[in-house]
């Protein structure tokens, strides 16, 4: 059974609860009404008899008989007893309809002065205690309401055909309202089951409303668009990184060739494995920087502690200039750092080492001055650290993007992953990284959250 289908049937069944409810309701207040009605035509009918039967009382039989005929048979099946206080029975209809009664009955109405209840042959009864003109007598009505059965059964099959006719209504209106509201889940159920890797540009048509399920096709589309981004970003990484390995690769393998031809105790032999050996390192460079950014685009989980900022920092200066000693840092603390916490962050320790690591690494290739210069600052809660350098013109756009290499790269060694690398790490940590060339410098920014 179908989704649409099954809520159909639930809302139907749910409606047809009410509607038996409110139809049940107005059928059991009509029975009521009418039952009121009757036990008050059959009260007064006693009144009359009794009232009649004491004005006529010392008068002959033929006028006692026609009162009789005159004030009986107004209902159906109609039966009237008059008992006196002794409870003997002092008149009787002529009609032939008995009234099941008995002493215990009869005292039971004296003492009460009213009862009215329905006999074993459906026939409605009432009782009253009648007291005026100094008699002391019990009166017994009994009769059928024709009339008013026949008008609460019509009732009650117009109130049958109205609850089938009005369940149909309801399951066919929800059905079809159902269903236009579930088109959009039909359509994305269908671009579901076509979706592939070549087909993540086809989106599911949205139109306009803000409900849950014109929500879910827009997060669907954007969903696609995340995953599309994905592969393509999956697609140059697995391009460029083919490219980046195979070239050095095949230039090794070249270089080992040529070692191999070479007289053992040659000076070109040891230049060549010197050559051989560099390019080593500079692929085991790759490598790492290649599962470190393929681990932060899956967002893999990482250890994090509150680390000091500028401590870090210090550290990632000690490494740069143990290889690049001709570069000169200068740091300066901005007035508004007071205490440990305005330069506290919640991190990885090797992730921010990597990325200042990166930062100090991409002045000291591209400074005209060899010369780079730190700024650390609080702005509310986020500290700022920012690195300026010399440099003669603005970076291209993409300096962010996996194996991207502006003009100047040519005279530099790198695969291009330094700044991704930066990118995704900032953003790991809850940050972000801008770059801006301003006065004749580059000056890249990273705010990162203080923590607490």
């Amino acid at each position: 059974m179908s989704t649409k289908l099954r809520m159909a049937l639930l809302f139907a069944g749910l409606s047809l609860v009410l509607l038996l409810g409110v139809l049940g309701y107005i059928y059991a207040s009509h029975s009521s009404s009418r039952q009121e009605e009757f036990y008050e035509r059959l009260t007064a009918q006693c009144v009359r008899t009794a009232t009649l039967l004491g004005e006529v009382r010392a008068a002959d039989r033929m006028l006692l008989r026609a009162m009789d005929v005159n004030t009986i048979h107004r209902f159906h099946d109609e039966k009237v007893l008059v008992f006196d206080e002794t409870n003997a029975l002092i008149y009787s209809s002529l009609d032939d309809e008995p009234i099941p009664y008995s002493a215990e009955v009869l005292d039971q109405i004296r003492h009460v002065d009213y009862r009215a209840w329905r006999d074993s042959d459906g026939d409605e009864v009432v009782g009253i205690h009648f007291t005026d003109n100094g008699d002391d007598l019990v009166v017994l009505a009994s009769a059928f309401d024709k009339h008013g059965q026949e008008e609460l059964r019509n009732l009650r099959n117009t109130l049958l055909v109205s609850l089938a006719l009005g369940s149909l209504c309801i399951f066919g209106a929800s059905y079809l309202y159902i269903g236009f509201a579930f088109r959009p889940i039909g359509q994305l159920d269908q671009a579901i089951a076509t979706i592939d890797v070549d087909r993540l540009g086809e989106h599911v048509p949205v139109a306009k409303g803000n409900d849950e399920i014109h929500r879910l096709a827009a997060n669907y589309n954007r969903m696609l668009e995340r995953l599309r981004g994905s592969f393509d970003l999956q697609r140059a990484f697995v391009n460029n990184a083919s490219h980046e390995l195979r070239t050095p690769l095949a230039r090794m393998n070249a270089q080992v060739e040529r070692a191999l031809a070479l007289p053992p105790d040659s000076a070109e032999l040891q230049s060549t494995l010197n050559t051989l050996q560099n390019d080593i390192a500079a692929q085991a460079s790759l490598v790492e920087s290649l599962l470190l950014l393929q681990r932060l685009q899956a967002h893999l989980p990482v250890h994090r502690t509150d680390l000091r900022a500028d401590e870090v920092l210090y550290a990632a200066m000690d490494d740069v200039q143990s290889t690049a000693p001709e570069l000169r840092i200068n740091v300066d603390l901005g007035g508004n750092i007071a205490s440990d916490k305005d330069l506290t962050v919640a991190g990885n320790e090797m992730l921010l080492r990597t990325m200042f690591l990166n930062l100090l690494r991409n002045a000291a290739n591209y400074a005209t001055d060899k010369q780079v210069r730190i700024r650390i600052e609080r702005f509310g809660p986020t500290l700022q650290i920012g690195f300026s350098n010399s440099g003669t013109e603005p970076l291209p756009d993409g300096i962010f993007t996996p194996f991207f290499r502006g003009p100047q790269a040519e005279r530099t060694n790198g695969h291009g992953l330094g700044l991704s690398i930066v990118q995704q790490i900032a953003a790991e940590t809850g940050g972000q990284i801008t770059y801006r060339f301003e006065g004749g410098e580059h000056h890249f920014t990273v705010d990162l959250p203080l923590q607490g």
